[in-house]
């Protein structure tokens, strides 16, 4: 049988561009040379597509060169703003190429943090009560958001700017008087922030496979995160090795386990993910407030994905040959 050609998009415009290499870098490293041939494509931070080792180009030449390519199937290793909402699943869509991962709508509505909460919550999945403040709200009446954040939410609190991801753009002040600060840095990201209650507990992440079209998407082992060099999981403690230890089952409860199985199938469900998506909560008093969740989880040496599917007993070539294999038969 003739060997499948796999395009791997990675890098991109995002600021999560140097990330976003090393996963595509592991993803084609680790292609089945059996049954596939992969092909590196990278976007770079100018937005310029450089296939193989030919010379960058406009996006308008490179999709010209795709379609010369046939390809069968194209793995995003993209994240981020540009690559995980939903804008390249959909020019993808367009020009009918299967790929792994989210479609367009899940993505777009995932990558927002504020509005996948609001669909997440309308479905009945605990998440840590919050404030959406604009920069233009702070610029007008600063007092009454610090007011609202200090009795509703209390310190320390957590900030995020909404579409970012590996933690990008994510502030913990403990007090009041490093609040300002802090929001500044955030509204450097987006003129829009979500304010949350701070949350006490063990930090747990839940990966799903949902690659066999027609089959149910499956809950993968529950990984405890515990920051060793950072105050909670920031993008050092995500991808510098020895930083954070992630233990993979968690040390928690089965019935834990299977309560944050349980929020990461539904919450996939919720978005309309598919192929794969990965949730973060919190366990407090050993039940799970859900946080986030991920259509492009990272697939680097250090990642969590890969590392729940191991615990699985699926090595690495074999989960990138089932995502590819989901994808290209899912209905066109």
């Amino acid at each position: 049988m003739a060997r499948r050609k796999v395009a791997v998009v990675m890098g991109g415009v995002s600021s999560e561009h140097e990330v976003s290499l090393r996963s595509g870098a592991m993803v084609a490293g680790n292609l089945d040379r059996e049954f596939y041939d992969a092909l590196p494509i990278i976007i770079t931070p100018e937005g310029k597509w450089k296939i193989f080792n030919e010379r960058p180009c406009h996006i308008s030449d490179a999709l010209s060169r795709i379609h010369e390519l046939a390809l069968d199937c194209i793995f995003i290793a993209l994240h981020g703003p540009y690559g995980e909402d939903g804008r390249i699943q959909g020019l993808f869509d367009m020009l009918a190429i299967p790929y792994v991962g989210s479609g367009c709508g899940a993505s777009a509505l995932a990558i927002d943090k504020i509005r996948s909460k609001a669909v997440v919550a309308q479905a009945g999945i605990p998440v840590a009560r919050d404030i959406v403040v604009t920069r233009a709200l702070w610029d007008a009446d600063h007092e009454t958001v610090l007011k609202r954040v200090h009795t509703e939410l209390g310190f320390p609190c957590v900030l995020k700017s909404p579409c970012q991801g590996s933690s990008l753009g994510m502030a913990i002040p403990r007090e009041i008087r490093e609040f300002r600060d802090a929001l500044l840095n955030v509204f450097a990201f987006d003129d829009t922030v979500l304010i949350e209650q701070y949350l006490k507990g063990v930090e747990v992440t839940c990966s799903v496979l949902d690659a066999t079209p027609g089959a149910p998407p499956e809950a993968l082992p529950v990984t405890e995160i515990c920051p060793v060099t950072s105050a909670y999981f920031d993008y050092t403690a995500k991808y510098t090795p020895g930083a954070c230890q992630e233990i993979t089952p968690a040390r928690i409860s089965p019935e834990s386990t299977r309560a944050a199985q349980d929020v990461a199938v539904r919450v996939h469900a919720a978005i309309g993910c598919r192929g794969l998506s990965r949730s973060d909560m919190i366990l407090v008093n050993d039940r799970p407030v859900w946080f986030e969740v991920n259509t492009i989880p990272g697939m680097t040496e250090t990642s969590l994905f890969p590392q729940a599917a191991a615990a699985a007993g699926i090595p690495f070539p074999d989960l990138l040959d089932r995502l590819i294999r989901g994808a290209m038969e899912q209905p066109a």
